[in-house]
């Protein structure tokens, strides 16, 4: 059984289809995939940006708040 936590394909595939213009677009499931992946990768990057950046700015605090996201959050875009 794999514990590693990830989002769900059907998801994605749903979030992707919202952007579609055209209802008859398609994605195969590769694509579904991978782009699942991403979005995990993405996820666990702005976790540990947002981490940091909590520590820097109160030397002992574990804590994210959104104000520690929205710091990194343009960074962040641009490196992805």
């Amino acid at each position: 059984m794999n514990d590693e936590v990830t989002y769900s394909t059907d998801t994605v595939q749903a979030v992707m289809k919202s952007a579609w213009k055209d209802p008859r677009t398609k994605a195969n499931s590769q694509a579904v995939q991978l782009s699942a992946e991403f979005f995990k990768l993405f996820t666990i990057e702005a976790i540990h940006r947002a981490s940091e950046e909590a520590k820097q700015i109160s030397d002992r605090s574990d804590e994210v708040q959104v104000e520690h996201l929205e710091r990194i959050l343009p960074q962040l875009l641009l490196d992805f």
